[in-house]
């Protein structure tokens, strides 16, 4: 087992570019739990430097999705810290980065590079007409003096700042989810990244380093899409000679397929589309964190502090995930069923409010009517989402005609093996025999009902299912007695009685 020495510091630094992917929300779970787990503290730091990509609004919708899900965080932007500000363009305009650019400047580990983004383009194309397969850029400008850089800066020439990366030589790293194995990189196989853009904002492998030493991070874990840069961040920290930090890169998670990483543009993988539907919280957690690690070879239901207490860094698989919504939505559905009927009430009413069903706070007898209605559904819910269809025939008048709130399609009431006149006679004798009842329970409307199945001589899913069409519209529904019980005799026998009447007209 790898060995981790508290305490430990670690991050999750998400860039504020649209909603967050489920996929980052993982990462963030694997470093709040690696935190929690070894008693260390959690950074939520946001890296806003892509001024074009940035999206209004999308840091808080990233906070509230990692908040629904129990991640919180030590030190962030709205829970401050003693390393704040934690938003980088709030740093940057602080000056914090440049004082960093100057020393690389300095020391002559970065140059300033004059080439424009058109120039850069034509290199590139000149480069494939030559055969290039990677095009590696370096600078004509690395091998200036600090005098000659800064004589064309004051002439106004635009220029970015680049890291004079070593010409020959080669950078290693280790990463613990690869089992602490060194990665080797030749340098003849990088080229000279930008750190700092025209426009004076920092870029990613930059700031995010600056800031990772400032706030003192010790662990760096984050999506293993970043392998390839780790070794231009190496460079940088020895370039400052500052202590690296421990390097642990998770796992992608692949479509279900297999073809591809979970994308944002072909998968349904924005982290509030989830609660959005009705994924309970707990489950999405649990989900989550069998994403690129296990406990053991069959456990999967875990609470959340089991997988707490159970999560070491070495359990982490260095193969990729595979993304399974079929899998999430049967999780989910055993985490709906694991709720009281109280806790069940109050999960379903925001989604039965939204759609008209129930007020935004319902009242006593509105609630009553809930915990009536919760437990005919509660086996079946698989998304919270999916309630306000199952219970729809609750709310609003059923009926075999076009202008009914809810209407149906009168063929349903003939069940296999029956004809119309015998469908007739089914609805006509319940209508008349539930009408007899003086007491409106489960136990007195199944007896009648099965008294009729023995009667007309017919099987009780044929009787069952012509009734259940009656009143619930639907070929299927909840239990039909209790749906019987919850509906009311009144409202029951009415739409018993406009079944029946489409057989007379």
């Amino acid at each position: 087992m790898i060995q981790i020495t508290p305490p430990v510091r670690v991050r999750f630094a998400p860039s504020p570019t649209g909603y967050l992917h489920i996929g980052g929300v993982r990462t963030a779970l694997f470093n709040w739990l690696f935190a929690r787990h070894y008693g260390g503290q959690f950074i939520l730091r946001i890296e806003d430097t892509d001024e074009k990509r940035f999206v209004e609004g999308a840091a808080d919708d990233m906070m509230t999705s990692l908040r629904w899900i129990g991640i919180t965080w030590d030190e962030g932007p709205d829970v401050g810290g003693p390393h704040g500000p934690y938003v980088q363009s709030q740093r940057s305009a602080m000056g914090i980065y440049r004082q960093y650019v100057d020393q690389l400047l300095e020391k002559g580990f970065a140059y300033k590079s004059f080439v424009t983004e058109e120039e850069l383009t034509q290199m590139r194309a000149d480069a494939q007409a030559r055969g290039v397969k990677s095009f590696r850029f370096r600078g004509v400008e690395r091998d200036w003096s600090l005098e000659q850089m800064a004589e064309v800066a004051a002439q106004g020439k635009p220029y970015t700042v680049r890291l004079k990366t070593p010409l020959d030589g080669t950078t290693s790293f280790t990463d613990l989810i690869r089992g602490g194995d060194q990665i080797t990189v030749n340098h003849n196989e990088l080229q000279d990244i930008v750190l700092l853009k025209s426009s004076g904002m920092p870029v990613y492998h930059l700031a995010h380093l600056v800031d990772d030493h400032l706030m003192g991070v010790t662990h760096v874990i984050r999506g293993e899409e970043w392998v390839p840069s780790t070794p231009y961040h190496v460079l940088l920290y020895k370039a400052f000679g500052w202590e690296l930090p421990t390097f642990a890169h998770v796992p992608n998670i692949l479509r279900q397929d297999g073809r591809g990483k979970l994308s944002k543009r072909k998968d349904d993988v924005g982290a509030n589309r989830f609660w959005e539907r009705g994924y309970l919280a707990e489950a999405m957690f649990n989900y989550l964190a069998l994403q690129g690690w296990s406990y053991d070879d069959h456990t999967e239901l875990m609470t959340t502090d089991e997988v707490l207490e159970r999560f070491t860094i070495d359990r982490v698989l260095a193969s990729p995930a595979r993304w399974n919504p079929e899998k999430l939505k049967d999780m989910n559905g055993l985490y709906i069923r694991r709720l009281s009927t109280t806790e069940l009430v109050d999960a379903l009413v925001p989604f039965l409010a939204a759609s008209g069903l129930v007020g935004a706070s319902p009242g006593a007898a509105e609630r009553d009517y809930l915990m009536q209605l919760a437990p005919l559904i509660h086996e079946r819910l698989e998304e919270l989402r999916e309630a306000p269809e199952l219970l729809e025939f609750f709310f609003h008048e059923v009926a075999p005609t076009a202008d009914a709130p809810l209407s149906y399609d009168p063929a349903h009431l003939v069940q296999k093996k029956m004809d119309a006149p015998t469908t007739h006679t089914v609805l006509k004798m319940a209508q008349e025999r539930l009408n007899d009842l003086n007491t409106w329970d489960k136990e007195q409307i199944e007896a009648v009902l099965r008294t009729m199945v023995s009667e007309l001589g017919l099987k009780a899913g044929q009787l069952f299912g012509t009734i259940r069409v009656a009143v619930t519209g639907r070929t299927v529904a909840p239990p039909l007695f209790e749906t019987l019980v919850a509906i009311g005799q009144e409202r029951s026998l009415k739409r018993i009685a406009l079944a029946e009447r489409t057989f007379t007209e």
